[in-house]
């Protein structure tokens, strides 16, 4: 604003699906989701971000929060909160629970909203599933508490930048893609 202070600009946070449809209905220029279950269709275009590695914080005052390391069926005890978690991060949280199926995984609160979620965690004893970059402000705050998960595999969201093949972006839109941590490809 402070660059361009004539510029107005809407922002929708939901879930990719949705993202999608208005996309496609072109009621936005672009979208950033992860894009691990993005359909192919030569009709999208998705540019890669960096990988965003995750994790499950607690509050401070956490019973886990001084832990030094906990099993993963400790922590979801205390119901999980997320993002809609990708299929394929499903599936490891599913095995390491002793699940034979991702479809049995339940996520105790479901939310597009990564700053709802946050604010969840700091006020109750529910573990948060999340980027690091969603809470890095709140960790270094030391609101919040990274838990280490034993044997869990390093957690990435496939995070990109979808739009229509051969649409030309407006300028802001154009302005605030290139800002973003894009992959040079």
């Amino acid at each position: 604003r402070g660059e361009y202070p004539g510029i107005n600009l809407r922002v929708e946070v939901t879930n990719w699906q949705l993202l999608l449809k208005r996309l496609r209905e072109e009621d936005i220029e672009f979208y950033v989701a992860d894009t691990a279950e993005l359909p192919a269709d030569p009709s999208l275009e998705s540019r890669p971000l960096q990988r965003l590695p995750g994790g499950f914080y607690v509050r401070a005052g956490h019973p886990l929060a001084g832990a030094a390391s906990v099993r993963l069926e400790e922590a979801w005890r205390y119901g999980a909160l997320a993002i809609r978690v990708p299929s394929s991060i499903r599936s490891i949280i599913a095995r390491m629970l002793g699940m034979s199926s991702a479809d049995e995984l339940t996520v105790a609160l479901e939310c597009d909203d990564a700053n709802l979620l946050t604010r969840v965690a700091l006020e109750s004893d529910s573990v948060l599933v999340s980027a690091h970059a969603a809470v890095a402000a709140e960790v270094a705050a030391g609101r919040l508490k990274l838990l280490q998960i034993q044997d869990l595999p390093m957690l990435q969201a496939q995070a990109g930048v979808v739009t229509l093949r051969g649409r030309t972006p407006s300028p802001m839109a154009e302005l605030i893609i290139s800002r973003l941590p894009l992959i040079n490809e």
